[in-house]
Order: C-alpha cells, then sequence, then structure tokens
C-alpha cells in the first residue's frame, strides 16, 4: 500500500488554519447567542403632512383623512351640504355624477389582467410591495388631475389637499392624459362617420344660416408650453407670442362640438401647413371623408336670369383667409364690391365665430391652456390638450348642448328695431341690394373670378372638391342673396327644436 508523502510544515500548517476556523465559526455562534447592546433602527414613517392624535403624538395623515377625501370621497357628505353640486361643478369642472362616472371608468382599467392597465399600481385594496402601505386613493387622484386641468395648480398645493405625495400625483398625472387622450378621446370626440349623422349634428344648422353643405368651422389657437427643450425652442417661438407654444387646429360644430384636432406643432407653422395635418380638412379635399357623399342644393340664375337650384356633392368648412384656397375651404372675402358680398362675408365671419369661441372656452374651461402647460415633453403637451378636448364634448353631453339648434327669428328684422341696430348691421338688412350677378354695376365675366371646369358624378351634381375656391364662393354669394332677399336665411340658437324638415340637404 503506497501512501502520500506529506511535508511536515505544510501539515503543521493546515492544522492551525483548520483551527482558526472552528474557533471563528463558535465566536459567531457566541455573539448571536448574545444579547445586543444596542437595538436596530427602524425606519421613521413618511408623510408629506403630519398632525397630533389625542395623546399629543405626532403622526403622519393618511390621506383617507385628509381635507378633500371627507368632502368629496366619503358618502353622505354631499347631501349634507345644500350647494355641494354647484360648488363641485365650479371647483372641479366636473358634475359629480360624471366624477363618479370617471372614476369607475379607471378603476374598471386598472383591473385589467391583460397588461394594459394605466392605473394598476393604484388598484383599490392594492399594497406597495416594499412598505406594505396601501396606494393612495384613486377618488382623490382623480380630483388631483381635475383641478391641475381646470385651475392650474401645482402639485405642492395638491399635496397639502390630499396628503399626497407631489411624485404620486406626478405620475399619476402622466397617465391618466395618456388615458384621455386615448379612452376619452376616441369615446367623445371625432367627425360624423355618415351623412345623416353629419345632418343632425351640424349641418341643419348651417343650412339654416344660409349655408347648404358647410360641415363646420376650421381655425388653429396657441398654447403655451414652457417646458420645450432648447433645441426646439426656436421652432416653438411664433412672430405673435413672446413665449414657447404649440399650434393646435380644430374643426368645430355650430354647437361648439369638436369634430377634429391635430396633434401639436411647432408655433412657427401657419395655417396653409397645419390644414394638410387635420385628418378632417384633409380628407374632405381627397374625397375619402365619407361626408364627401353629401348633396345639396344652391340657388343661381340661369341664362334667363331666372331662380333655379343646382346639385352640389361634398361638404365644405367655413375657414379664414389664412388657409389653402381649396374648393373645401371657403374664407370670407377681405375686399367686397357689392352689398351681396359684403353681407356674406359678415355673416361667414360671425359663423366663423364658432371654432373661436370654441377656444376661449376651452382656455376657460381648462385653465391649464392658457397658464401654460408645465410638463416636459411635446408628446405629454399634445397628450394634455386632446384630454381636455373630450372632458370638453362630455360636458356639452351633460350641459345638453348638443341637441338641435333653430332660430326664434321673425321677420326681417326679429325682436331688432331698426334705430337699435349699428350701422354696419343695417347695411346686412337693407333692402336696396345690387344684382347678384353685378360687380358695382359690371356685369360678371371672366376677369372678375375665376370659374373653373366643374366635374360633376354621374347623377349630374357638382363635384365640390374639385372646384376653384373662388368660382364655389361667388356661387355660395348668389345662394345667400337670393336666400336674404327671399327672407330664408335665420340664425341658429340652443336649445330649440327645428320643425320643419331639413329638405335641401340629402344623404
Amino acid at each position: 500500500m503506497s501512501c502520500l508523502a506529506v511535508d511536515e510544515n505544510e501539515f503543521l500548517q493546515l492544522l492551525i488554519a483548520f483551527d482558526e476556523m472552528s474557533s471563528s465559526s463558535s465566536d459567531v455562534e457566541e455573539q448571536k447567542e448574545r444579547p445586543r447592546k444596542r437595538p436596530f433602527k427602524h425606519r421613521k414613517s413618511k408623510g408629506v403632512v403630519m398632525f397630533r392624535d389625542d395623546n399629543g403624538e405626532l403622526k403622519v395623515l393618511p390621506p383617507t383623512m385628509s381635507l378633500w377625501y371627507n368632502m368629496y370621497c366619503q358618502t353622505g357628505c354631499q347631501e349634507r351640504m345644500s350647494d355641494f353640486h354647484s360648488k363641485f361643478r365650479r371647483r372641479f369642472r366636473l358634475p359629480y355624477d360624471q366624477y363618479r362616472e370617471l372614476v369607475e371608468m379607471c378603476t374598471a382599467d386598472s383591473m385589467k389582467e391583460d397588461g394594459t392597465s394605466l392605473f394598476k399600481r393604484w388598484r383599490p385594496g392594492k399594497k406597495a410591495a416594499l412598505t406594505g402601505k396601501p396606494a393612495a386613493p384613486l377618488e382623490l387622484l382623480v380630483l388631483t388631475t381635475l383641478r391641475y386641468l381646470g385651475r392650474g395648480w401645482t402639485f405642492d398645493d395638491l399635496e397639502e389637499c390630499t396628503a399626497i405625495s407631489e411624485e404620486v400625483i406626478r405620475v399619476f398625472l402622466h397617465q391618466f392624459i395618456k388615458f384621455g387622450s386615448t379612452t376619452l378621446y376616441n369615446k367623445y370626440v371625432g367627425p360624423p362617420l355618415t351623412v345623416e349623422d353629419a345632418i343632425d349634428l351640424c349641418i341643419r344648422e348651417y343650412e339654416a344660416a344660409g349655408f347648404p353643405g358647410c360641415v363646420g368651422s376650421m381655425d388653429a389657437s396657441h398654447v403655451e408650453h414652457q417646458r420645450i427643450s432648447f433645441k426646439h425652442r426656436q421652432a416653438h417661438l411664433s412672430f405673435k407670442l413672446p413665449f414657447t407654444s404649440r399650434t393646435y387646429n380644430i374643426v368645430t360644430s355650430h354647437r361648439r362640438k369638436i369634430f377634429s384636432t391635430t396633434d401639436g406643432h411647432p408655433a412657427r407653422w401657419n395655417d396653409k401647413t397645419l390644414v394638410r395635418y387635420d385628418d378632417m380638412a384633409s380628407t374632405l379635399h381627397d374625397g375619402t371623408n365619407p361626408l364627401c357623399n353629401l348633396i345639396f342644393e344652391l340657388y343661381a340664375y340661369d341664362e334667363n336670369n331666372l331662380i333655379i337650384k343646382e346639385r352640389y356633392k361634398g361638404g365644405w368648412l367655413i375657414v379664414d383667409n389664412g388657409y389653402l384656397n381649396w374648393g373645401v375651404t371657403i374664407p370670407p372675402m377681405e375686399d367686397t364690391d357689392t352689398r351681396a358680398q359684403y353681407r356674406f362675408s359678415k355673416w361667414l365671419e360671425s359663423m366663423r365665430k364658432d371654432v373661436e369661441c370654441t377656444f376661449g372656452i376651452l382656455k376657460g374651461r381648462w385653465r391649464v391652456l392658457k397658464s401654460g402647460i408645465r410638463v416636459h415633453g411635446t408628446d405629454k403637451s399634445d397628450m394634455m390638450w386632446k384630454t381636455c378636448c373630450a372632458l370638453h364634448n362630455w360636458l356639452l353631453e351633460i350641459d345638453g348642448l348638443d341637441k338641435d339648434y333653430t332660430s326664434d327669428w321673425e321677420g326681417e328684422l326679429g325682436e331688432l328695431n331698426a334705430t337699435d341696430l349699428p350701422n354696419a348691421v343695417r347695411t346686412l338688412l337693407s333692402n336696396t341690394n345690387p344684382s347678384a350677378r353685378s360687380y358695382a354695376g359690371r356685369a360678371v365675366d371672366e376677369e372678375d373670378y375665376f370659374q373653373g371646369s366643374l366635374v360633376r358624378d354621374e347623377d349630374g351634381a357638382i363635384i365640390v372638391r374639385h372646384m376653384n375656391m373662388t368660382d364655389f364662393r361667388q356661387r355660395l354669394i348668389t345662394h345667400f342673396d337670393i336666400a336674404f332677399k327671399k327672407k330664408e336665411i335665420i340664425w341658429p340658437k340652443a336649445r330649440l327644436q327645428m320643425d320643419e324638415p331639413y329638405a335641401n340637404v340629402q344623404p
């Protein structure tokens, strides 16, 4: 039997090392059994608002004991306050019932298990994995977002009222505007999908006002964005405003309902560029919009100077003079030669105020659009804009302002006397109008306006999108002048039902 030769010195070193290992392990065991002289430090519970209990001990105020939670989230509080609903609407822009509906929508989103939930971390009953603290109440977080959008509060202000940290409110705001720009926007914002829907939503009012075939008003507005990156700053400085801003183009109806809006673009871009990015205007121009099948009639004069009706196909929009000269975008005339042109242009400008009023309502109701958007990233700014547009349309439905419009104008002047009207309006109502077929006493010829070749469909209707803007506008002026003399022009008003059927528009 052979044995392994081991050096004596190496053997002694191995024995010493083994003794040290055994002694160290025994010391560790003794140290564990030995009582600790100083107790372990416990992490103090953090909070944004503190209070003292009945024993005088300082504690963290949970969000469920905050002011807003007790005022707006506790059941039964709204019944004990006589003016609760009016104050809630003024403070948070939404009625209380619709606020509860919005909370239910967010709660339903938080329950999704397919990985698409935006509010999963605030699911009711969920606790933080590390601290074990319950998540912030979803009802309070929705209130913070509405106050941020409606009154332009800062995160610090919201922290004081809800006892929720600024970071949690900031993260929830980003998730909410993503929810608003997708779910809410797709639900409440969109153009009419059929001609029948367009007749009920917008065409009735414009036909009554003397503009058959019109499907909306279009314009663009600037919204201040305070957190533009430096490399994009120059493009977002417009020639009108001294601060960085984004430009949004929208199409609205006479009822101030938003049909479509573009994403934000640099403030340096003009209307001629923005209109190419508007889905409703561009599809009306290229013929892919369902409203291109709209059939309407306009008054005209034949060769014997007799009044006839001509059929047209396609919808068009009221714009200002900054847009492209498409056949589907009709602006007022800058320089007029006849009373018919002047009357048409002034009336068209009055109807175009719908989109201007919509911008004013948006910026007045959602203060963040007027005081300036303070989030980083242009994509977040666009999400906030679309969220406000969706909430605006929702409020129109809540208040019943999306119903039929008509007018109570009876007779030539209605309830107004001629002496009560300013001179500019008296000229519109004057009966001493020159012929609609003449310009300041001259006969109409090709030098006065360009009349391009007309494209007709198989039924003989003139296709609007193939017409020259100047030619189609002159035809609208002729129609408006004849309808005005026939006393068929009325001004649409809200909250009244139209009794007469809509005869001049056919699906």
